[in-house]
């Protein structure tokens, strides 16, 4: 992977439990880590002749360098949206992850 395709960066964020001044237990999300990214082209193959758009809605595959901070159960922030890590696939130094958009 070069350098100059790394034009995206993804944050990404773990989930604390921060006790509120009434004593209230609640899950939130802190920066933990920045990375730069690059955007996997995905594919669709159509098996028949005719001209038809096949819509992969709200998932995407992005490239990094790999990471120890990069594991399940973190959430990503890409784009003004909030992803989280549906998939890693590790490949020599770097990783393939497939986001899938949450609603926040």
């Amino acid at each position: 992977m070069r350098a100059g395709l790394l034009k995206y960066i993804l944050v990404f964020e773990n989930p604390v439990e921060v006790k509120s001044p009434t004593g209230a237990v609640n899950k939130e999300y802190k920066e933990v880590f920045q990375c730069r990214a690059q955007r996997v082209k995905q594919t669709l193959l159509a098996t028949d002749e005719n001209a038809h758009e096949q819509f992969i809605g709200h998932t995407i595959t992005m490239q990094v360098r790999k990471y120890p901070q990069i594991k399940y159960g973190c959430r990503v922030r890409y784009a003004d949206s909030v992803w989280e890590i549906k998939m890693i696939e590790p490949t020599g130094n770097e990783l393939t992850l497939t986001l899938k958009k949450i609603d926040v």
